[in-house]
């Protein structure tokens, strides 16, 4: 009788492959010479395009009245998913969200693509606009730092 991978285990791995197959895709984009700015946009589109599902799975589980509160339970339950360590509050009407550890630049950063090239920041905002407004139409999300670009953590800012 086969053993069972525990679920856990299963989600860490696929996630990991994920993370691997969209990292070494931008990276022999990028060596193929394509538009980096293309490559960007499109990358966004995937994005946002999967922010909008997300919406769409969590909307039932949420409910119609999503206050900042809600999107930080539906960012935590999305960041759980994307394998990221990350620490949020609610301070001065805004959802401040600060991501100490990522899968997703870890990646970048061990298959040598260059700093211009690593779209996780991009692709990042692109999909959490798209749940967070998905969930309540006036939401606004602003990532105000990121690794890619040099800071030590990727920080959030969400507002209604």
């Amino acid at each position: 009788m086969e053993q069972a991978i525990p679920i856990e285990e299963c989600a860490k791995q696929r996630l990991n492959v994920l993370v691997n197959a969209f990292t070494l895709f931008i990276k022999h984009l990028m060596e193929e010479g394509l538009d980096r700015d293309k490559v960007r946009r499109a990358s966004d589109r995937v994005w946002e395009t999967l922010g909008s599902q997300a919406a769409e799975q969590l909307k039932p589980l949420m409910g119609d009245d999503i206050n900042l509160e809600g999107l930080r339970l539906a960012g935590q339950i999305t960041e759980s998913i994307h394998g990221m360590e990350v620490t949020s509050e609610i301070a001065d009407q805004q959802l401040n969200t600060e991501f100490k550890n990522c899968p997703w630049q870890d990646a970048l950063q061990a298959h040598g693509v260059p700093e211009d090239w690593r779209m996780c920041a991009s692709g990042h905002s692109a999909f959490v606009q798209k749940m967070y407004s998905g969930l309540h139409p006036d939401a606004v999300y602003k990532l105000k730092e990121n690794m890619p670009a040099g800071a030590s953590i990727c920080k959030g800012i969400t507002t209604l």
